[in-house]
C-alpha cells in the first residue's frame, strides 16, 4: 500500500506537498461526515420541531388564553391574515391512516405532550401534488379543539437536495473547487520551501573544486540554510583537500627534475658508450614521465581564461601543423562557429587526440558539430584499430595502457593522453567520449557547453 501510494505522488516536492495537503483536507472532511451522520444525538440530525410547528402551538396556546369566544375568534383571525400556511380545519379532515414516518411519529408526540388537554393534534394527509420537489418533506398538521373547531398548518415549500446525477455533480464540483483553491495555495506556500532546495541542488551540480563558489541562500527555511552553509563548507574542505595533494604531487614531480638531472651529468663521465646510452635513456624515459605527471596535474586545472573562441580556426590551425611534419590530418566542418573555450587547453586536448590517432592509424579527420545552439562538438577520428568496448572507461585512467604488450621504449607514452583530455573537458563542463567509427577506427568526441 505504501509503495502503491508513493508511485502515484508526483515527482516534484511541491506538487507532493500539494496533493499531501489537499488529499488531507479531503480525508479529513469525509470523516468528519461520517462521524457527524453516526455519533450525534438524534435531535441534532432532525429538528425535533419545525418552525411551523412551533408557530401552530402558538397560536393554539393563545387561543387557549384569549378566553371567550369573541376574543378567540379575533385571535384566529389575526393569525390567519398573519400567516397565509394557516387554515381553518374542514369538514371531513382526518388523521392519516398511512404508516407514519419515525420522525413524523416523534413528532406527533411532541404535539401531544405540549398541548395536552388544549387540543387534539394529528398528522394530516397530503393532498394530491403536494410531494415537494418529488420529495416526501414535512407533513401538515391539524389540530382540534374541544368546541369542534380546528386548525390546520402546512409546511412550508422546501427546495429539494440534489439527488442523482445532480447530487454526483454537485459534489464533484465542490471538491474540485475546494482541491482547486487548496491545491494553489498549497503550490504557492510550497515554492518557499522547495525553490532553496532547488537553487541548492544546481549549486550541486556546477560545483567543480577549480572555482571558488559560495552557495548563498537568504530565504527559506532554517534547515535550508544550514544545509546551503554545510554544503559551502564541504565543497571548501574538498577544493583545500585536492589543492593540498595537487601542491604536494607536482612538489614531488618537480623535484625529481633536479636528481634526474645530476644524474645526466654523472652518466656522461661514464666510458662504456652503451651503458652511458642506455642510462641516458633510461634517465630521458624518467625525465618524460615526470613532465607527463606535471603536465596531467596542470591541464587537470580549470582554467579563468575563458574566452569566445573562433573554434574552426584554432582546428585548421592544428591541422596544419601536423600536415607541416608530414601526417595526414583533415579538418571539415563550418568555417564560423564560436564558443566559449581556454583555447591553450582546448588545442593541448585537440592535439592529445590527435597524436594519439597518428599513432594508431594513418589518416585523421578532425571535424566539429556546429548544429545544437547550446553545444558544441568537436570530433577526431583515425582508421586505426579502435579501442574494444570493455576499455574505454579504462583508458581514461592516468597510466592506464591498453597495449600490455608495449613496451616504455623511445616515443611511446605514459597512459596520460586521454586522461589530460578528459580533465581539459571537465574542466570546460564538457565530456570526452569514445566510440566505434563508422567502417572501423576510433571516435573521439569532446563537447561542452557554448556559454555558463
Amino acid at each position: 500500500m505504501k509503495r502503491l501510494f508513493l508511485r502515484l505522488l508526483p515527482e516534484r516536492a511541491a506538487a507532493q506537498i500539494a496533493v499531501i495537503v489537499v488529499g488531507s483536507l479531503i480525508l479529513a472532511n469525509i470523516v468528519t461526515a461520517v462521524v457527524l451522520l453516526t455519533t450525534l444525538p438524534r435531535e441534532f440530525r432532525r429538528l425535533p420541531s419545525f418552525p411551523y410547528v412551533v408557530e401552530l402551538v402558538a397560536a393554539a396556546r393563545t387561543m387557549q388564553a384569549a378566553g371567550s369566544p369573541e376574543a378567540r375568534e379575533t385571535v384566529l383571525a389575526a393569525a390567519l391574515a398573519a400567516n397565509p400556511r394557516l387554515a381553518r380545519l374542514g369538514e371531513g379532515v382526518t388523521a392519516t391512516a398511512r404508516s407514519l414516518h419515525k420522525f413524523d411519529r416523534e413528532m406527533q408526540q411532541g404535539l401531544r405532550d405540549e398541548l395536552d388537554g388544549i387540543a387534539e393534534s394529528f398528522i394530516v394527509d397530503r393532498q394530491n401534488g403536494e410531494r415537494q420537489g418529488g420529495l416526501t418533506g414535512p407533513p401538515p398538521v391539524g389540530l382540534r379543539f374541544p368546541d369542534g373547531s380546528g386548525l390546520v398548518m402546512a409546511p412550508p415549500p422546501m427546495t429539494p437536495p440534489p439527488r442523482g446525477l445532480a447530487f454526483i455533480i454537485y459534489l464533484l464540483v465542490m471538491l474540485a473547487s475546494l482541491a482547486t483553491l487548496i491545491g494553489l495555495l498549497s503550490l504557492w506556500a510550497t515554492r518557499a520551501v522547495v525553490s532553496p532546495l532547488t537553487r541548492l541542488a544546481e549549486a550541486a551540480d556546477r560545483f567543480d573544486p577549480d572555482r571558488d563558489e559560495v552557495v548563498a541562500i537568504e530565504r527559506g527555511p532554517v534547515e535550508v540554510k544550514r544545509l546551503a552553509g554545510a554544503f559551502s563548507a564541504m565543497a571548501g574542505r574538498i577544493r583545500r583537500l585536492v589543492d593540498e595533494r595537487t601542491r604536494m604531487l607536482a612538489a614531488v614531480s618537480h623535484d625529481l627534475r633536479t636528481p634526474i638531472t645530476r644524474l645526466r651529468l654523472r652518466a656522461e663521465d661514464i666510458g662504456d658508450e652503451d651503458k652511458r646510452q642506455a642510462i641516458l635513456s633510461d634517465l630521458a624515459l624518467m625525465e618524460r614521465m615526470v613532465g607527463g605527471a606535471l603536465s596531467y596535474l596542470r591541464e587537470g586545472r580549470a582554467s579563468g581564461s575563458m574566452v569566445a573562441t573562433d573554434i574552426p580556426a584554432l582546428l585548421q590551425t592544428i591541422c596544419d601543423d601536423f600536415g607541416d611534419l608530414g601526417h595526414i590530418v583533415v579538418y571539415q566542418g563550418p568555417m564560423r562557429a564560436s564558443a566559449l573555450c581556454d583555447s591553450d587547453q582546448m588545442m593541448r586536448a585537440v592535439t592529445n587526440l590527435i597524436d594519439n590517432a597518428i599513432k594508431f592509424g594513418g589518416k585523421v579527420t578532425v571535424s566539429l558539430d556546429d548544429a545544437d545552439p547550446e553545444r558544441i562538438a568537436i570530433m577526431v577520428e583515425d582508421d586505426g584499430p579502435g579501442i574494444a568496448a570493455e576499455e574505454r572507461e579504462k583508458v581514461f585512467e592516468p597510466f592506464y595502457r591498453s597495449d600490455l604488450a608495449r613496451t616504455l621504449r623511445e616515443g611511446s607514452g605514459f597512459g596520460l593522453g586521454l586522461a589530460i583530455v578528459r580533465a581539459i573537458a571537465e574542466g570546460h563542463r564538457g565530456e570526452l567520449t569514445l566510440a566505434e567509427r563508422p567502417g572501423g577506427g576510433l571516435r573521439a568526441v569532446i563537447a561542452w557547453p557554448r556559454r555558463w
